[in-house]
């Protein structure tokens, strides 16, 4: 009886190591390398954003190749999208299997067009011409860089041969934004600049970035000596802002200037969702007035007297002469509204 007793406890201690060791297992992410990505997608911050525009560049001269991007969900899942062009069609395999709250299922299917689309607040890629696709349109990468969707966005800079002093630099708001866009496109979150060993005697500025935005901090520190690949686009970035903070005086050129895509047509009055997408388009084909206030996207009743030389799904770009209802959807008088092509 006792030895039958030892025998059942044994059995739900080796039970309970092996639901804790499975559960370890199960917690612990995924590495990229496993994967071989190409880019990674880690909820809007993308590391290989340099591999992605040479494929296109690729793809735009007809030259064939492959091209991984590895997305991850929330809970930190991977999804796979393969990327092969043969000269003429894209194949795409887009693979869930790896999504425990996906549907377990890979998907192919084939798309005529690699497209780049980038506005003052986002940058996507995207396929057109897809068969099986509602709208024949399917986004492959994108990217949000909007500022004024942060509560807090600040940059503190420090620069010299001895790493100088405070520097107190106050951007306006179209730097801040270009600030912000170029950060995010370098992946500032998971990428670390790095200094390069300097020939003897050589002076040269040493850069400190402190970047505040929302509730967290992040710190960069590197030199400016020679050109290392993953200091360069930091020292541009660095450089933009010491340029901006001694030349203030800005063109008003892009103020106040709006791009779109037009989402109704009504006699004097166009409805516009900005910075928009081709493939946020595809999603928005029929959308309600009531429920515009409840999309995280700005749309703009523009009014017109030129509104019927426009349709739905036209992209345009124009400048807003006054604001005559704040919020979303918000109404405005513009002038200057022109079509933009491919």
């Amino acid at each position: 009886m006792v030895k039958q007793k030892w025998l059942w406890m044994l059995g739900v201690i080796l039970v309970l190591l092996t639901g804790c060791q499975d559960s370890d297992q199960a917690a612990k992410p995924i590495d990229d390398s496993e994967l071989n990505p190409d880019v990674v997608n880690m909820h809007g911050g993308i590391s290989g954003l340099d591999k992605m525009e040479n494929y296109y560049q690729q793809v735009e001269k007809q030259k064939e190749g492959d091209l991984r991007v590895v997305s991850y969900t929330i809970e930190g899942d991977p999804i796979i999208t393969d990327l092969a062009y043969d000269g003429k069609k894209i194949n795409v395999t887009h693979d869930y299997t790896r999504d425990q709250y996906g549907n377990g299922e890979v998907d192919t299917f084939q798309c005529g067009k690699l497209k780049r689309e980038e506005n003052p607040t986002n940058l996507s890629y995207y396929l057109t011409d897809c068969e099986g696709v509602k709208g024949g349109i399917w986004g492959v990468l994108e990217t949000s860089y909007d500022v004024n969707r942060q509560d807090v966005f600040e940059v503190e800079l420090r620069y010299g041969p001895k790493e100088g002093e405070k520097q107190t630099i106050e951007l306006n708001d179209e730097d801040k934004q270009e600030v912000y866009k170029q950060l995010v496109l370098v992946n500032y979150l998971q990428s670390k600049p790095t200094s390069d060993d300097c020939p003897k005697g050589k002076q040269v500025d040493n850069y400190l970035m402190k970047v505040k935005i929302n509730g967290g901090n992040h710190t960069l520190n590197w030199n400016a000596c020679g050109s290392h690949e993953s200091s360069k686009p930091f020292t541009d970035i660095a450089e933009y802002i010491i340029h901006a903070s001694q030349h203030p005086e800005k063109s008003n050129e892009n103020e106040n200037v709006v791009y779109g895509y037009i989402i109704e047509v009504k006699e004097n009055q166009i409805l516009i969702g900005e910075d928009l997408t081709a493939a946020d388009l595809v999603s928005l084909e029929k959308v309600k007035e009531e429920d515009l206030s409840n999309l995280n996207i700005t749309f703009l009743y523009v009014e017109t007297e030129d509104a019927k030389e426009f349709s739905e799904g036209d992209k345009i770009v124009m400048k807003v002469d006054e604001v005559l209802e704040e919020g979303s959807p918000g109404r405005v008088v513009a002038s200057d509204i022109k079509k933009i092509t491919e």
